[in-house]
């Protein structure tokens, strides 16, 4: 008979999940494909690249929709039994909600496994191939000429557009190239014409300028100063143009392996602190490189946020159960109030962990350790007191101060033979 009713509640659970996984996978891609094609038509790139481009998004967008999933699953599977009072005919055969909701916790498992796979190894490969196909759509077509009216921008920090291009890219007219560095100094190109030029030096191309300026202001002096020219040679290193960085551009680009070893790297050295390294060795692993409160941050964020999936269950079933006399939605609203609440929390925390260099493990695990302490403290008194559950009586709460509010707003009716 127990097995029976976990099976019972799987199936109770498992379809709302697969509902919801595929329509919030389905609205966050039309959200991101609307921008891709933006960026695919005013780069001239095939759609074929942007379904490339919302394939790797897809972990990511899984990971996100997990926990909701989750969550809404087993709160509408409870609010469906108590509706019907299958849930009291449990219960009077002296099945209690810890013993009940087990299998769904069995699921909760089964699905942090999943969410951990998901942000801890697939994810930083995709989002790596990602930022490898946009990089390849908005500088790699350097290769075949550079477009008009487009703002590429270049490895080399360089912002390039060009009013006119003919000639298959390479003769370009109306060029404009910006450069911001990290100490504030800006050096500007315009030229009225320009020109690709390839074999002056093997694997290089240089953009000849024609009848142009180069300015430059330097932050330290405050003054600019311009220098013009009749012909200038611009070297532009095509395989440094065309090939992407390698993997580890940033803490999230990083599976949790790496993220564990740089962790424990930092601690052991004794690096602490938000500013990354400067100028390291090319063999050096990216780990090392990353700021140390980037790489500690992260590496918390992803341990709470998949653990915090175990605790779904148990925040949902008490905001489930109802009475016949309840028709609202408040258990569903406030919910999931409390789960992206929770969610937007521990991403804040984490932010400001890493741009701070606060120590992101005592603060991220100091969030989850309040929500399980609320989580188990509600599912305690919805199971071990009778009568009207924990979350009607908020709703009657709730419903009591909305009406006084509503009260000093409305008009006062005069009483009948009254002016």
């Amino acid at each position: 008979m127990i097995k029976a009713i976990d099976r019972y509640l799987l199936r109770q659970i498992v379809p709302t999940i697969v509902v919801i996984l595929f329509i919030a996978a389905v609205i966050l891609c039309m959200e991101r494909l609307m921008r891709l094609l933006d960026i695919a038509v005013g780069n001239g790139v095939s759609t074929l690249v942007v379904f490339q481009m919302l394939f790797y998004l897809i972990p990511y967008y899984i990971s996100l929709a997990l926990p909701m999933a989750l969550f809404l699953g087993v709160l509408l599977a409870f609010r469906k039994l108590s509706a019907q009072s299958e849930l009291d005919a449990i219960h009077s055969c002296g099945i209690g909600m810890g013993r009940f909701i087990r299998s769904a916790l069995v699921l909760a498992v089964f699905m942090m496994g999943v969410n951990l796979l998901l942000t801890g190894y697939i994810q930083p490969y995709t989002r790596y191939l990602f930022r490898a196909v946009m990089f390849n759509i908005t500088s790699g077509v350097i290769e075949q000429g550079i477009g008009e009216g487009v703002f590429m921008s270049l490895p080399n920090g360089y912002t390039l557009r060009v009013e006119q291009s003919r000639g298959g890219g390479r003769e370009l007219y109306g060029v404009f190239a910006h450069k911001q560095e990290d100490d504030g100094h800006i050096v500007t190109l315009t030229a009225k014409r320009g020109e690709l030029l390839t074999g002056a030096m093997e694997g290089t191309v240089s953009l000849r300028l024609y009848e142009g300026n180069r300015s430059e202001w330097d932050p330290a002096t405050k003054a600019p100063s311009t220098l013009q020219f009749d012909v200038f040679d611009w070297p532009l290193n095509l395989s440094d143009l065309v090939r992407f960085r390698g993997r580890g551009g940033d803490e999230r680009e990083l599976t949790l392996v790496e993220l564990m070893r740089g962790y424990r790297i930092n601690l052991l050295a004794g690096r602490h602190g938000n500013i990354a390294e400067v100028n390291p060795k090319p063999d050096k692993p990216p780990e090392e490189v990353i700021a140390p409160s980037a790489v500690a941050s992260e590496f918390h964020f992803r341990l709470v946020f998949s653990l915090s999936m175990l605790l779904l269950p148990i925040l949902a079933a008490p905001l489930g159960i109802m009475t016949n006399r309840a028709s609202r939605s408040f258990g569903l609203i406030f919910g999931l109030l409390i789960l992206v609440s929770y969610h937007k929390v521990l991403e804040f925390t984490g932010a400001y962990a890493a741009t701070t260099g606060a120590p992101a493990g005592p603060l991220l695990w100091t969030v989850f350790a309040i929500f399980t302490v609320a989580t188990f403290y509600l599912f305690y008194r919805t199971e071990s007191k009778a009568g009207t559950p924990p979350v009607l009586l908020m709703e009657a709460r709730w419903i009591a101060f909305t009406d006084r509010i509503v009260a000093v707003f409305r008009p006062n009716r005069a009483a009948p033979g009254t002016r």
